[in-house]
């Protein structure tokens, strides 16, 4: 699966893509890397990532939405 990058790119003092992204994949959908959140319940195969609202915005610009 191929993805693009919308957030961080030369933003902020990210080192080696530690910081909080989203991407696009090739399928159309949308993937969240950010720090985990454990204060909320989830089944097993699924995740939670906690981002910043900058970050949510900045792909929402880079979207044109």
């Amino acid at each position: 699966m191929a993805h693009q990058r919308l957030t961080g790119v030369g933003v902020g003092d990210c080192k080696e893509g530690d910081c909080p992204n989203v991407y696009l994949t090739d399928r159309g959908t949308l993937v969240f890397q950010g720090n985990q959140y454990a204060e909320l319940a989830v089944p097993v195969h699924e995740g939670v990532v906690e981002l910043p609202e900058h970050v949510v915005k900045e792909a929402i610009r880079v979207l044109g939405w």
